[in-house]
């Protein structure tokens, strides 16, 4: 049996200036679907006045560590060459899309859609966002792990201390390094039972692994001595919001039909007072923490895919710069 359509030529997709706005509608449909997969979000259109103020998608998802709590987020789409390319690890996102997104009151999160290889990336566009072009990495495609990044990008306005301020650090006696390090020992085991969030990134696992990573031969013996100094009042710093965040090392793969990221974060906070010699100076505490998340690479048409996907934050150094 033929059907009839099979005499008639496949349409080829217009991607001129006359198909402006089918394309862009089908746009924020892709982008509203992909958002309600990657992040279990609920995902409405922006009403008439929304739409004029640059506001495609109103979405909101319950907050990945902060329970009772919903995360919301406004976003707009863009699709195109005009507003972003492709490259090798990721996407240049234009100054045109940030100045056409840009708000002064709220953030939002912008969408950019290649049509030509059908990928969608994402950008936490900030008020005080600088308007120019701006590179990210494969981690800004979007996936399960945005529900915990917009998460992250969000922390700024959760009202807990930042920086470490009123922690005063004695240095102490090292004359008896073995006994200095014995008695951290047992402090550091005793934060493995204990629930540390930081606002940031969520539970904290303290672990083998830091330990190990911060004794082990080949680091300094000053640097050794400066994380047996933090160790002690990690559980107070942590659980601040620190004065700056940055990823230092990303790494993907695929194994066994699951995707996994990892990502190495270092935490800064300078409001930290160490005592020592007698008086009492401004040191900056660095925590370094290792996320990983996986997720099934069929996440988009995965009907478990709320209890398949699997993230953990350890704790891999911390210490302190005078």
């Amino acid at each position: 049996m033929r059907f009839l359509l099979e005499n008639v030529p496949y349409n080829e997709p217009d991607d001129s200036v006359t198909s402006n706005q089918q394309n862009g509608n089908e746009a924020e449909v892709l982008g509203a679907a992909n958002l309600l997969r990657a992040m279990g979000a609920e995902v409405s259109w922006g009403s008439r006045n929304e739409d004029g103020r640059k506001i495609d998608l109103i979405a909101s998802y319950d907050h990945p560590w902060i329970k009772k709590e919903r995360v919301l987020i406004l976003v707009q789409v863009k699709s195109g060459p005009t507003y972003g390319e492709k490259t090798v690890d990721g996407f240049k996102l234009f100054s045109a899309s940030k100045k056409a997104v840009m708000r002064t009151s709220h953030p939002i999160c912008l969408i950019w859609i290649d049509r030509e290889i059908q990928c969608n990336y994402w950008a936490y566009i900030h008020p005080h966002s600088t308007p120019s072009n701006q590179t990210y990495k494969d981690n800004h495609r979007i996936s399960p792990p945005m529900r915990f990044d917009i998460a992250r990008s969000q922390s700024k306005f959760i009202p807990n201390k930042q920086g470490g301020k009123g922690v005063i650090m004695p240095f102490g006696d090292f004359s008896d390094l073995k006994q200095r390090r014995s008695t951290v020992l047992n402090e550091y085991k005793s934060l493995k039972n204990k629930n540390l969030v930081n606002p940031n990134l969520g539970i904290v696992e303290i672990t083998r692994i830091g330990w190990r990573h911060m004794f082990r031969k080949n680091r300094a013996a000053q640097n050794k001595e400066s994380s047996l100094v933090v160790i002690p009042y990690l559980e107070k710093i942590i659980q601040d919001k620190p004065t700056s965040i940055y990823v230092s090392d990303l790494i993907n793969k695929a194994q066994d039909n699951y995707k996994y990221r990892r990502s190495e974060y270092v935490l800064s906070y300078e409001d930290v007072k160490l005592f020592k010699a007698g008086a009492t100076n401004s040191v900056k505490v660095v925590i370094r923490l290792i996320e990983e998340i996986r997720w099934p690479e069929d996440w988009i048409s995965n009907a478990y895919l709320s209890q398949l996907i699997d993230r953990k934050v350890s704790l891999l150094s911390s210490y302190y710069k005078e």
